[in-house]
């Protein structure tokens, strides 16, 4: 409880706020007794949760510099922490998606959010005190089959994290990574929608890929966290003084850390090919 007073009346920047897991941390954090402001594209989503709230709101495409920089005047003269929470999955193989399709998607999950940590820091540092929390992935640690560039981003993601976490400790800046594993959010509607162009080309040689993917999708389902969980986590980072550099909400995410850090590589790589059923060698042309 103690460590929850500090967040009252501290600024809370929020980015991808209008559903999920940006949504959640929204409510609790206003809930705690901050000011929060809020970004996603879904300008009545916003409005809604500004009604419901009492937040702030700056609707846009997080990419465009111009709305970044409403968003961070829009919490005042000092921002304290910040949540880089836009993300979206772009699936498909490494050959085949599009050069414009991974730039569209490293420009939200990583250029944004390198951007407005730029934007908040001179700010922080001048205080001498603030968080950045940013929304990452056990994608951060592997590199999943038809999610390569999804995975790219948030490896990206998190070195540019741990880079900067050591870069600013000197000014008691914090820096923290949040790794859910699956979430029950709009990512995976959103990302099979986007598959649908790789799914029913039948002539791809990564055709039989495909075949397996809503199962595979249940099967990732029924591990899967709330957004409300993975918020309360968000808000642990930030009510501490002292926070880990890195948080693994899930039981899934937090077994796959520990394997990453505990089997050899071919090991790791023969159960990711079980776990998205990946075809043999006889079953592709």
């Amino acid at each position: 409880m103690r460590d929850m007073e500090r967040l009252k009346n501290k600024s809370v920047l929020i980015t991808g706020a209008s559903a999920g897991i940006g949504a959640a941390t929204a409510r609790l954090m206003a809930g705690a007794g901050a000011r929060v402001v809020l970004n996603a594209r879904r300008a009545d989503r916003l409005e809604a949760l500004a009604n419901e709230t009492g937040a702030s709101v700056v609707a846009g495409d997080i990419t465009d510099p111009a709305v970044r920089a409403r968003l961070v005047a829009a919490a005042g003269e000092s921002v304290d922490f910040l949540i880089n929470n836009a993300g979206y999955g772009e699936p498909g193989p490494v050959e085949t998606v599009s050069e414009e399709d991974a730039r569209r998607q490293f420009e939200v999950n990583f250029f944004a959010a390198a951007e407005m940590m730029r934007a908040v820091l001179p700010g922080m540092r001048a205080r001498r005190a603030g968080h950045i929390v940013n929304i990452s992935s056990v994608a951060g640690r592997f590199g999943y089959p038809l999610f390569g560039w999804y995975c790219a981003t948030k490896h990206a993601l998190e070195g540019l994290s741990d880079a900067l976490r050591v870069e600013v400790a000197p000014w008691n800046v914090k820096v923290v990574l949040i790794e859910p594993g699956p979430v029950r959010t709009e990512f995976f509607d959103v990302t099979i929608k986007k598959a649908a162009p790789h799914m029913e080309d039948a002539d791809s040689p990564y055709a039989p890929f495909f075949q397996n993917v809503e199962a595979i999708e249940k099967d990732f389902m029924k591990q899967a966290t709330t957004p409300e969980n993975v918020a309360k986590v968000v808000l642990k980072a930030c009510s501490k003084k002292n926070p880990s550099g890195r948080y693994a909400v899930t039981g899934m995410a937090r077994t796959a850390i520990a394997a990453s850090r505990l089997l050899p590589r071919a090991w790791l790589d023969a159960g990711i090919r079980r776990q998205f059923k990946i075809p043999g060698k006889d079953e592709v042309r």
